[in-house]
C-alpha cells in the first residue's frame, strides 16, 4: 500500500504547534503524520434520515457520500488511528437499520484502523454507536501526547486542543455589488484548533472566539490561509 505523505496532498496547509507538524486538509480533516492519526469533527451521520423521520423533505445519499469521502482519506494516507471529535450520530433516529448497515459495511472495509469517538453534545442525545462498530468511546479530553482531542472548544494546559462543535465558517466579501461568500474553515488561536464540520449536511456557524486567531477557509479543493484577525 502506498502511504501518501503530507507533501503529496494537493491544497493542504501545514500548521506547526506543540512541536508537531499538523496538516489542514481540503476534505475538512486534520492529519498528524507523526502519529498516523486523522481527526474528524461533526460527521453527524444520519442527520438526513433524522429530518425525514420528522417529516422534513431533505435529500438522500449524504451518509454514503460522507463515508466514501472519509474512506478515501483513510486509504490515501495510510491512517492507523481515526479520532472523531464528537457528534458521530445526529440523533436517536440515526439508529436506523439502513444507516447502521452502511456504517458496519464501511467499518469492515477499514477494520485495521483503530477508531475512537470523543463524545459530543449530539452523542449524549443520540446515544453511543453500537459496540459492534468497534469504536472506542471516551469523554473529553482525550490526551494523545501534546494533543487534547475534545468536542467543545476549550483550553487544556500544556496541550493543543483539537475540537469541533462550532461548525466554523468565514464570510468573504468582495466587489462593488457587495457579493458575499460563506465558506467552512479551520480556526486557529493559541492553544486551540477548531475543525470544520465534516458532514455534508451539517450547516455552518460563525466563529466564536475571544482571542486573536486565524481562519483557514476551505474551497475549491484547497485550504486558503486568510489574514490573521487583530488582537482583541
Amino acid at each position: 500500500m502506498h502511504v501518501t505523505t503530507a507533501e503529496d496532498i494537493a491544497g493542504a496547509v501545514p500548521l506547526d504547534a506543540q512541536g508537531e507538524r499538523l496538516w489542514l486538509l481540503p476534505d475538512r480533516t486534520l492529519w498528524w503524520p507523526t502519529a498516523r492519526t486523522l481527526f474528524v469533527a461533526d460527521a453527524h451521520f444520519g442527520k438526513g434520515a433524522t429530518f425525514r423521520a420528522r417529516g422534513l423533505p431533505v435529500p438522500r445519499g449524504t451518509t454514503a457520500d460522507n463515508l466514501a469521502r472519509l474512506g478515501q482519506a483513510l486509504t490515501a494516507r495510510g491512517v492507523a488511528q481515526l479520532v472523531f471529535l464528537g457528534d458521530f450520530l445526529h440523533a436517536r433516529e440515526a439508529h436506523h437499520p439502513a444507516l447502521l448497515h452502511a456504517l458496519h459495511a464501511w467499518r469492515a472495509t477499514h477494520a485495521a484502523v483503530a477508531m475512537t469517538l470523543v463524545r459530543g453534545n449530539h452523542d449524549s442525545h443520540a446515544g453511543d454507536p453500537p459496540a459492534s462498530l468497534g469504536i472506542a468511546i471516551v469523554d473529553e479530553p482525550l490526551v494523545i501526547g501534546p494533543i487534547a482531542a475534545c468536542h467543545h472548544p476549550q483550553h487544556v494546559s500544556g496541550a493543543l486542543v483539537l475540537a469541533g462543535h462550532w461548525h466554523p465558517s468565514v464570510t468573504l466579501a468582495a466587489g462593488g455589488a457587495h457579493d458575499r461568500l460563506r465558506l467552512p474553515c479551520f480556526w486557529h488561536e493559541p492553544g486551540l484548533l477548531v475543525l470544520p464540520a465534516f458532514g455534508a449536511f451539517t450547516g455552518l456557524g460563525p466563529i466564536d472566539s475571544s482571542a486573536s486567531g486565524r481562519a483557514y477557509a476551505v474551497a475549491e479543493g484547497r485550504v486558503w490561509p486568510l489574514a490573521p484577525s487583530p488582537s482583541r
